[in-house]
């Protein structure tokens, strides 16, 4: 890491967050023992375009049903429930934030699906797994924060099978331009590590892992946060300016408005742009 673990901690740990999401489910008048991973998409899916952009994922690697699955940065879980309520995958995540593990195991519990999912806190750069344990290695948005990449994908190929998959969302570097800040994978300079787009495509094949697809969805997301802008806008003008129950403004803390906003920014003048990715582990 860039940073230390504790500086990255205080950054991603809002504390009080499984309260702040059960409030929210109840607010919307769900019945906490039929909650669904549906029902959760709104607040467990950390990353840009959400559950939409998971789905994609899914269609574009063409993930086989049943696969043994390594989510690496798993948040609190809403990609790894979507694969096992989905694929029937069995998935391990892993995650630096012990908060975000114990919140991503309990809503598991919660939607009936902790025989298929499990979180435990580690480092990305020490993956405590044996050699070819997993199918599919999965990632979104999570290297933003790993100066060391080039060790990242190192350890993500050496838990992958041979003819295994890499699966990947990321943010990179766009036109140079240095980000506005906070933003919400850091708050300050030296807790994020964008690469470009063709340097982290490089450090992946320097691994050793095959491209299958390489793509820019940086329209997708810039288009998924307008719609998403639209229908807030469309509800303050109907009288209600609150956040909704459920979303990432539950995980963000209190600089959630600032962070968002500064994250569209960036994008919207070129100094981040996105990438989906697929490889395999040749035979």
């Amino acid at each position: 890491m860039g940073e230390s673990h504790e500086e990255m901690l205080r950054h991603y740990e809002p504390g009080g967050l499984l309260p702040r999401i059960v409030a929210g489910l109840q607010a919307l008048g769900k019945d906490l023992d039929s909650v669904t991973h549906e029902d959760l998409a709104p607040a467990d899916e950390f990353h840009s375009a959400g559950r939409s952009a998971t789905r994609a994922l899914v269609e574009l690697a063409k993930i086989p049903p049943g696969s043994r699955v390594l989510d690496v940065g798993s948040g609190l879980g809403g990609p790894a429930r979507y694969l096992a309520a989905t694929l029937g995958c069995d998935v391990t995540g892993i995650d630096l934030s012990p908060e975000f593990c114990g919140v991503a195991n309990a809503l598991s519990r919660m939607t009936r699906l902790s025989d298929r999912t499990r979180f435990q806190a580690g480092d990305a750069l020490e993956l405590p797994f044996a050699a070819s344990s997993f199918d599919v290695v999965w990632t979104i948005q999570m290297q933003m924060n790993i100066r060391d990449k080039r060790r990242l994908y190192s350890g993500v190929a050496r838990v992958l099978r041979l003819g295994g998959l890499f699966v990947c969302q990321e943010i990179c570097a766009g036109n140079g331009e240095p980000i506005e800040l906070p933003v919400p994978w850091a708050s300050r300079p030296n807790q994020s590590h964008l690469a470009d787009a063709e340097s982290l495509r490089g450090l992946i094949r320097g691994a050793g892992l095959l491209e299958r697809i390489w793509r820019d969805i940086t329209a997708d997301i810039v288009a998924a946060r307008k719609a998403q802008q639209a229908k807030a806008q469309a509800s303050s003008a109907s009288g209600s300016s609150a956040p909704p129950p459920l979303g990432m403004h539950l995980v963000l803390g209190e600089q959630a408005v600032v962070k968002i906003s500064n994250s569209g920014r960036n994008t919207d003048a070129g100094r981040t742009v996105f990438i989906q990715g697929v490889f395999d582990k040749p035979d």
